[in-house]
């Protein structure tokens, strides 16, 4: 317990009370009556943090002076050095009540005000009345423009209570539909557009089914379920300017704009926006167990860049290409060795054979009976059969090109009769389809797409890069200033601040900005991008006018946080613990992966009906651009061909003594 005492409740109490609670540890502050709080004495301030660590829950504050009492309130309160969900003891007093303390009230529910009233002797020698103690609470919420009426609970006389009601009830449980203004900023999956329906008016009411089956946000829903729970009201309204001030930042003397600005200002219990479970939104207001954990990364633009010259090698990766090539090699090499061996080895063992059948003395050589003719070939002819078609590859050059040819899927002049070519040739025709295949279906496929899309992916690349980048508040600076990762750092030094959403959507669409964000609303936004870019290219052809293309947006794959998500709520609001059950709850049956899930199917729905009007890809010249280099390179190296082949005619063979036009025949021979 912590107990602050003016001079005379010190003086008056004495030290017998401490008798009655010596088993508990106490904490007892004497202020003097004319200290004041801003700014507070140290010794204060140490000591209600020390008894905060120490989980202390109850505070006696018995100071006759209610001015200065909350002055205390204020000051305590604001540097979070009270257990406000603690229980609180003060004294009655008007000063406490009127409309500047009014949000005070609604963060120290639990307090219990006493009046007291004075002993007095109505004739002389008679005995006097003991005095009476009468307990006041406030209602939850407090509302009003002027002095905040108590309620009388019960009434201390004669040592005793006179109802012995539970004086701390818990007021958070059932709120008997009182109204609650909830403080809204539309951020995907927070809160989307199609919740504006609620918006309006000062008693709607959120708990009525939507007009439509469309996703209203996560937060949104949560608040659903709490209002139907705790049985509330919500009057929900949009911050003045929130449009551009978003979140909100600093101001003069520690004012806020935007949403944080209404929680500075206690206007609201409950604050929805997709707020991050950060120390910054601590300090303002509280934050409830975080629901959900959201990737935090950047839109980036595609770079494109022309592949057309490298077409015919496009199809293929260089592993590839590497093993092609010396199967090639390998094959019209095997192809050349078993000519060599056939013709060497095969078709000797024949002649030798041959040889020596003719040498035999009595060779004849059996007539058909119908025909009169040979019924058999012989040996020499065996011969000649086995070695036709093996010239095709007893030369090395020519074994190349015909096994290139055959890759190609072009046949060959003749086929070999020898057997092991046959096979081998055979087996090598189905490597042939197999490759050709691939190969001009993968042709296909560039020829259909050709140009690279060079994305930006990790946050090294992001720092490499020459684009600027940015988001909206100062916090998601500081967080990459302020990282030890030396790539953040330098993301952090050309990090911009953003106030106007398009505008950086613009930038990023002709490529020299990178735009941080949630993964869900950076989806989102890409969307609608790209819808405002088809609508413009329609308006442009149907005015015969020229559209610049914008650049594909590009979802960057790292995350570079991974941020946990809170629903806000008052500072010190005593919905908290009831709000942390709740949302547990959500979360472990499931509720919070549904709504997301709606969130993110209805962002899939509008890029299904944005990519409805499918592009028909046609080759172009410039597709087509490899072919006709292709076609230049063959002309050069032909050309060059037949300019060597008739300087060396010219300069080389006729220059020769032994040349003579009329004999050549003769001419080649001797060479």
């Amino acid at each position: 317990m912590v107990f602050v005492l003016d001079s005379y409740y010190s003086k008056s109490m004495g030290d017998a009370w401490m008798k009655e609670i010596y088993l508990l540890p106490l904490y007892v502050v004497v202020i003097r009556d004319n200290e004041d709080f801003f700014p507070p004495k140290t010794r204060l301030q140490k000591i209600l943090n020390e008894s905060k660590k120490a989980g202390c829950n109850a505070y006696v504050i018995l100071v006759a002076n209610g001015l200065q009492v909350s002055r205390l309130l204020q000051f305590a309160e604001g540097d979070r050095l009270l257990n406000a969900q603690g229980y609180f003891l003060f004294l009655d007093d008007s000063r406490l009540f009127h409309s500047g303390m009014h949000y005070l009230w609604n963060r120290l529910v639990n307090a219990v005000f006493l009046r007291r009233f004075n002993v007095y002797k109505r004739r002389s020698g008679e005995q006097p009345v003991k005095e009476r103690l009468d307990l006041n609470v406030l209602h939850y919420p407090a509302h009003g423009r002027k002095t905040l009426p108590t309620t009388h609970i019960d009434t201390w006389h004669h040592g005793k209570f006179r109802y012995g009601r539970n004086h701390f009830p818990d007021k958070t449980r059932d709120l008997r539909g009182k109204l609650l203004r909830v403080a809204v900023f539309e951020h995907v999956p927070a809160v989307t557009k199609q919740a504006r329906q609620f918006f309006q008016g000062e008693n709607n009411n959120i708990q009525e089914t939507p007009n439509s089956s469309e996703a209203l946000g996560i937060e949104f829903e949560i608040l659903r379920v709490i209002a139907k729970v705790m049985n509330f009201k919500a009057s929900l309204y949009t911050p003045p300017n929130v449009d551009k001030e978003r979140w909100g930042s600093p101001g003069p003397n520690d004012t806020y704009t935007g949403l944080l600005g209404e929680a500075v200002a206690s206007r609201a219990a409950f604050f929805l926006g997709d707020l991050h479970y950060t120390l910054r939104h601590y300090r303002l207001l509280d934050l409830s167990l975080p629901y959900n954990t959201e990737c935090l990364t950047f839109l980036t633009p595609e770079s494109l860049m022309d592949n057309s010259w490298k077409l015919l090698i496009a199809p293929f990766k260089l592993y590839t290409w590497i093993a092609v090539i010396l199967t090639l090699l390998s094959g019209g090499i095997i192809f050349h060795l078993f000519s060599l061996s056939y013709e060497r080895y095969i078709i000797h063992f024949k002649r030798m054979k041959t040889s020596l059948e003719k040498n035999l003395e009595n060779f004849e050589v059996p007539k058909s009976a119908k025909t009169g003719k040979q019924s058999i070939k012989s040996p020499a002819s065996f011969i000649s059969d086995d070695k036709k078609g093996l010239y095709l590859f007893t030369e090395l050059q020519n074994s190349i090109l015909y096994t290139y040819s055959m890759l190609l899927l072009v046949s060959l002049p003749r086929l070999p009769n020898a057997w092991a070519l046959r096979v081998f040739i055979g087996w090598w025709w189905l490597y042939s389809i197999l490759v050709v295949v691939s190969y001009r279906a993968s042709m296909t496929a560039v020829l259909a797409n050709s140009v690279d899309r060079i994305t930006i992916d990790t946050i090294v690349q992001l720092a490499k890069s020459p684009i600027a980048v940015g988001g909206w508040g100062e916090d998601k600076k500081e967080l990459f200033l302020t990282s030890n990762d030396v790539y953040a750092q330098k993301v952090g030094s050309k990090f911009e601040l953003v106030t106007d959403e398009e505008e950086a959507l613009s930038r990023v669409a002709n490529g020299t900005f990178g735009y941080y964000e949630n993964i869900y609303h950076l989806k989102q936004a890409r969307t609608k991008r790209q819808i405002l870019n088809d609508e413009q290219k329609k308006n442009a052809s149907s005015r015969n006018e020229a559209h610049h293309l914008d650049r594909i947006l590009h979802i960057m794959q790292e995350c570079v946080v991974h941020m946990p998500i809170s629903v806000g709520l008052d500072k010190h609001s005593p919905l908290k613990p009831r709000v942390d059950k709740l949302i547990q709850r959500m979360v472990e049956t499931g509720l919070i992966q549904k709504w997301l899930n709606e969130v993110l199917q209805s962002s899939k729905t509008e890029e299904t009906q944005e990519g409805t009007e499918t592009q028909k890809m046609l080759v172009d010249l410039q597709n087509l651009y490899i072919g006709f280099v292709i076609l230049a390179v063959g002309y050069f190296f032909s050309l060059f061909a037949l300019i060597s082949e008739l300087l060396h005619w010219k300069y080389i063979v006729q220059k020769n003594p032994t040349f003579d036009k009329y004999y050549l025949d003769v001419f080649y021979k001797k060479q």
